[in-house]
């Protein structure tokens, strides 16, 4: 796996959560961009879960990434028609 791929996972707007996988079976989840980063040299990943604990991850061990669905699209509140319960 190479550093700029998970990079630019890290950056897509919208954020798609992903799911790491490593050789030995591992999963390691990543919710938000804000939980994880790559070193500066790319050759490690550290991750956080959302209960804080640390993931660190060496990227060429890497054997897969799964994406997780894309973000639901924002929700606007409905109009609402005011009914009325008949003549009065």
């Amino acid at each position: 796996m190479r550093h700029e791929q998970i990079r630019e996972l890290l950056q897509a707007k919208p954020f798609r959560p992903f799911t790491i996988h490593l050789p030995e079976g591992r999963a390691v989840p990543v919710t938000h961009h804000d939980f994880a980063l790559v070193s500066p040299d790319g050759r490690t990943l550290v991750a956080y879960d959302q209960d804080g604990t640390m993931n660190i991850v060496d990227v060429m061990l890497i054997a897969s990434i799964h994406l997780g669905p894309p973000p639901a699209p924002p929700t606007t509140p409905s109009s609402t028609i005011p009914t009325t319960n008949g003549p009065q």
